[in-house]
């Protein structure tokens, strides 16, 4: 703001300066007699009003006004000639203009009283607010926007001081506390932090101050009944134009929903690939009724023919004993069917640990083994030894390969090119891959594109889950399950998982 003239001041200004003023000066000058007449208008004021000198000169300065402040000014001006009380002289302040073309706009005005050979006077300094005022009221909406954004968002914000201590929090963030805003006012926010995250989390909001930038993590909180609050934290700080930290920003994202939506997801997988199992197992009933029947077979006929030889005196101690290590060999042979198939049937929650694929695919293989020498086809295995492990369930990932090998032996009992059906194990960069390859008629490109989907199905008595399962199955693994022609004419499903590592083998 110009500096406004003292009142009365006594020292005269030089007819030359005081010209050279009226030239050169940013602001608008008008002077003015006592009673309101207008007699110097300076080169800025004309650009300000529109006026030229010559046509204000003479004329009251209330001209210059909006129509419903001219009484108004008038009045000072009596009321000053009259009582000498000051109203707006010596003081700046803001009052409306009036342009030549009618328009009013905004401005700052100055008033002092002078003193000269032509006797007293006011003089006026203008400037124009009218930029100012539009940012002002832009910086006030924008205010008034970020106001509401805040108190009516969704997501739970708290705004801190550099130290920490909550000075805000939104509706959101009361609600998911359940408190009100006085609750959390000059309060340290680490405090709200659960007690087993509340140093990671005070670390990472120093460290947010001292470096810059932003964090997002996974954070745990507690509300004022003690219960855990699942969030996910996402904090900025905000900071002067030289840099000095104002305040920080934190928004809490509820993750208690998301967490309660995934572990029904998972209990509701669990449960169908439980169905899923038992439905192949119901299609294999024959084979593994024979993989059981075969060493119960042989344990009897061992047990007779020794019983034999015992009454006949016709057996010594060594062969006694190997007729036993054979009993024996065959009901281990039955237990692990027993044990696969239990295993298999058994309902119960997902158990994650380090997997050997050579070893799992071994274990399937006895299941499903009779049923394909009983077709006609010959199953192959080329098994790498020390794999690398997988970090997985181990039924849900046998029940995906036995899939894959009941739906190789489908193929091809349909149409047979090839009467192998190949399986094979083997490190892949960072995964591990199983591939199962029938010598079927492999599956058209109009098939290919719904394969996976749920109900769509080749087979005549089919439900269409089993794959879809198998997706699930893999997906929540983080691995893939896709399909191609292969060289013999059938189709190769391949099975990839990533390598376990050391943090997935321990969780």
């Amino acid at each position: 703001m110009v500096p406004t003239p003292a009142a009365h001041d006594p020292r005269p200004v030089a007819p030359d300066r005081f010209e050279a003023l009226l030239e050169a000066a940013v602001d608008a000058i008008v002077l003015i007699t006592r009673e309101g007449i207008i007699t110097r208008f300076s080169r800025s004021a004309e650009k300000l009003f529109g006026y030229r000198e010559d046509e204000v000169i003479g004329q009251n300065v209330n001209m210059l006004m909006p129509p419903h402040e001219r009484a108004h000014h008038d009045g000072y001006l009596r009321n000053y000639r009259e009582t000498g009380e000051k109203k707006i002289i010596g003081i700046g302040r803001e009052v409306m203009a009036r342009h030549r073309d009618g328009n009013t706009f905004p401005i700052e005005l100055a008033v002092g009283e002078f003193e000269s050979q032509d006797g007293q006077g006011f003089v006026g300094i203008l400037r124009d607010i009218t930029r100012r005022k539009a940012q002002e009221a832009q910086l006030t909406q924008q205010a008034e926007e970020l106001r509401l954004v805040f108190s009516n968002a969704p997501m739970a914000f708290a705004v801190t001081d550099p130290e920490g201590r909550v000075i805000n929090v939104n509706a959101a963030c009361c609600t998911l506390f359940g408190g009100v805003s006085d609750d959390f006012l000059q309060r340290p926010i680490s405090t709200l932090m659960h007690e087993e995250d509340r140093e990671d989390g005070a670390r990472a909001l120093k460290s947010l101050l001292a470096v810059g930038g932003s964090v997002r993590r996974p954070l745990r909180f507690v509300d004022r009944t003690g219960d855990t609050i699942h969030t996910q934290m996402y904090a900025a700080v905000g900071r002067d134009n030289d840099g000095t930290p104002r305040m920080l920003i934190v928004a809490l994202m509820d993750r208690g929903p998301l967490i309660r939506a995934t572990r029904e997801a998972e209990d509701l997988r669990n449960r169908l690939t439980h169905v899923g199992r038992l439905g192949t197992l119901g299609e294999m009933v024959s084979g593994i009724a024979h993989e059981l029947g075969q060493p119960l077979s042989a344990i009897v006929n061992y047990a007779h023919a020794s019983r034999r030889m015992l009454d006949n005196d016709s057996i010594s101690g060594d062969e006694l004993k190997e007729v036993l290590q054979k009993i024996a060999a065959q009901g281990e042979r039955a237990g692990q069917v027993i044990r696969g198939l239990r295993a298999l049937l058994r309902r119960r929650d997902e158990s994650r640990e380090a997997l050997d694929c050579s070893a799992l695919v071994r274990e399937v293989i006895q299941l499903c083994e009779h049923d394909i020498r009983q077709a006609g086809f010959e199953l192959m295995l080329d098994l790498a030894p020390d794999l690398p492990p997988v970090h997985g369930d181990a039924i849900q990932i046998q029940q995906v390969v036995l899939n894959l090998l009941r739906n190789a032996l489908d193929a091809m009992r349909e149409e047979t090119r090839d009467d192998r059906i190949i399986v094979t194990t083997r490190a892949v960069d960072r995964d591990v891959l199983v591939a199962v390859a029938d010598g079927g008629p492999g599956i058209d490109e109009q098939q290919g594109d719904r394969i996976g989907e749920p109900f769509f199905t080749t087979k005549e008595e089919g439900l269409g889950l089993g794959l879809s399962i198998c997706h699930s199955i893999v997906s929540a693994h983080e691995g893939s399950l896709r399909f191609e022609r292969n060289s013999r004419g059938g189709t190769t499903f391949r099975l990839r998982l990533p390598r376990a590592t050391e943090r997935s083998t321990h969780e």
